[in-house]
């Protein structure tokens, strides 16, 4: 046999292993075959797969990039090349790329969803939905584009866009098994409990070791079963406060009732494999037991406000034994979500740093991550094996929502400044309606203006990833909401002895005034940072001209 046929040979056993899932075993073939001829192209495109099959995108992008230099004429360099980069996340350089690819293929849908994940990481969402939109009509009938463009809508929040893009890659190819557990995760992140254990575990009975299956079933168990079952009690002790009252008691009740409901639901959706698993992460992870004892301290809080409030008289104001355990029960809920945060950032490792161009607001690295680069650059799933299960990330999802909560947050905290003045002008008895006209437009203009600014700014600074700003996304989203109603009312409101409705006057001041606090807190932490630095820097200075 000659050479040549050796290496073909040899090429042809690395991929057959490869997609079975014995990377290394491939990669030893593939060591053997570049030992002879170490300018083989095919020999390198399956030694880029096999770095991406586990997600090393810094060898995958050295492995491409050799084998675009042998071969720059050929298209699946350049794709594997995009791939890595925007794994490695370098969106800049992996658009180049998959503008090369293009040009090279202007057929291959794959090159298409290349741009578009590169677009969609550089902040520009509108450029990487009609890019993706030509890669599925380049393959309506592949479940490959589908599934891209369905990982875009979830990298935005839009979960009903992402439902139906996963569950038409589904219909074309049932046997799409990052599809489905991308069903689980939407109905995960929506709390259908129930849904996502059905689709969780119909991808675990097929893949037992499917990295983002067994995450997404941890969340269902860990933040699922039992952090719901901490806060049903919580609540439930929030409403047995005022137990004194006809039948408030019965309110209290319901919570907890609820949550059996869903537990039950959620329970019976489980393979019988898969209930065996929860059951041994109830028991053994560290992130459940934490949460567990957070339970076990809600409910004696709650027990404790409940037997109070029986005793109490409604007409007389709180005995010292009840205000006592009301604080108890609210710092009980307080301080066990700090202990939730800091042991599921413990178990899933620090956050990625920053890049130096990713995404912005309103967009996450979800578009980028390794499912969307795996699965856009290969055919089908690319299957892997675990020796150790690595541990799952409970704070991914709340990591991927960080840079639109950083964006929400700095919005919430502009807003209280311009919505001072709109809302003392609209105070009771308010002010002529020209006068609030004038005001309210020129604080409108400057909190729409300055929601434009920041949210370049962070497109070109997105910062580090951090889960709690993720956490507040929502609550944070809806103060901005509020204080631009408010503004906007404060202004087109026609008549002079109309204040602003209660509806949105009393959850705009309570905004207004967290925001300003915030501001005072983010003043005194940036002054203290200054003074620490000038004087870290003039004690270097001092150092030096000694």
């Amino acid at each position: 046999m000659t050479r040549h046929a050796e290496s073909d040979a040899g090429v042809a056993r690395a991929s057959v292993l490869l997609e079975v899932g014995r990377i290394e075993a491939a990669r030893r073939e593939i060591a053997a075959v570049l030992a002879g001829d170490p300018d083989n192209v095919e020999a390198l495109y399956v030694l880029a797969r096999s770095y991406q099959a586990e997600d090393e995108f810094a060898a995958m992008q050295d492995a491409a990039a050799r084998a675009v230099a042998v071969a720059p004429g050929q298209h699946e360099g350049h794709l594997l090349l995009a791939f890595a980069q925007i794994g490695v996340e370098d969106p800049t350089a992996a658009r180049a790329s998959a503008l090369e690819t293009i040009r090279l293929a202007p057929e291959d849908w794959r090159g298409y969803a290349a741009l578009a994940l590169a677009s969609l990481n550089l902040g520009q969402p509108r450029r990487a939905f009609r890019t993706i939109k030509r890669a599925v009509g380049l393959a309506p009938e592949s479940a490959g584009p589908h599934y891209i463009r369905a990982l875009m809508f979830h990298s935005i929040g839009w979960n009903l866009f992402a439902s139906r893009s996963y569950r038409r890659a589904l219909a074309l190819d049932p046997e799409h098994k990052a599809a489905l557990t991308g069903l689980g995760r939407v109905a995960a992140t929506r709390g259908w409990l129930a849904a996502a254990a059905g689709h969780v575990s119909a991808v675990l009975a097929a893949e037992p070791t499917n990295h983002a299956a067994r995450t997404e079933l941890d969340r269902v168990v860990i933040g699922g079963f039992v952090g719901w079952a901490m806060m049903s009690v919580w609540t439930a002790g929030f409403f047995g406060m005022f137990a004194m009252l006809p039948w408030m008691w019965l309110l209290a009740l319901l919570p907890p009732a609820l949550w059996l409901l869903l537990a039950a639901r959620t329970w019976r959706a489980l393979s019988p494999g898969a209930r065996v698993y929860a059951e041994h992460v109830v028991r053994t992870d560290i992130r459940a037991r934490v949460r567990l004892f957070g339970l076990a301290l809600c409910a004696l809080t709650a027990a404790g406000l409940i037997i109070n409030a029986l005793r109490q008289d409604p007409d007389r104001p709180p005995s010292a034994a009840m205000a006592v355990v009301m604080v108890a029960h609210f710092l009980t809920l307080i301080v066990s979500a700090a202990a939730f945060v800091t042991v599921d950032r413990k178990v899933s490792g620090p956050p990625p740093p920053a890049p130096g161009s990713s995404s912005g607001p309103g967009t996450s690295p979800a578009g980028a991550s390794p499912a969307g680069v795996r699965q856009a650059a290969a055919s089908g799933p690319a299957p892997s094996t675990f020796a150790q299960p690595r541990a799952t990330d409970l704070l991914a999802e709340q990591r991927e929502g960080s840079h639109a909560g950083r964006w929400a947050m700095r919005l919430a905290r502009a807003g209280a400044l311009f919505a001072v003045v709109p809302l003392l002008v609209s105070a009771d008895p308010p002010a002529p309606w020209p006068s609030r006209a004038i005001v309210g437009t020129i604080a409108l203009a400057g909190f729409l203006g300055y929601g434009a600014w920041s949210r370049r700014r962070l497109i070109l600074r997105p910062g580090r990833q951090n889960a709690a700003l993720g956490m507040l996304l929502g609550p944070l989203t809806l103060a901005a909401l509020v204080e631009l109603v408010a503004i906007a009312l404060a202004a087109v409101l026609p008549s002079s002895a109309m204040p602003l409705p209660e509806i949105v006057a009393v959850p705009a001041v309570l905004a207004t005034c967290a925001g300003l606090v915030a501001w005072l807190g983010w003043l005194l932490f940036a002054g203290a940072r200054g003074l620490a630095r000038l004087a870290l820097n003039s004690r270097q200075d001092s150092s030096h001209r000694l």
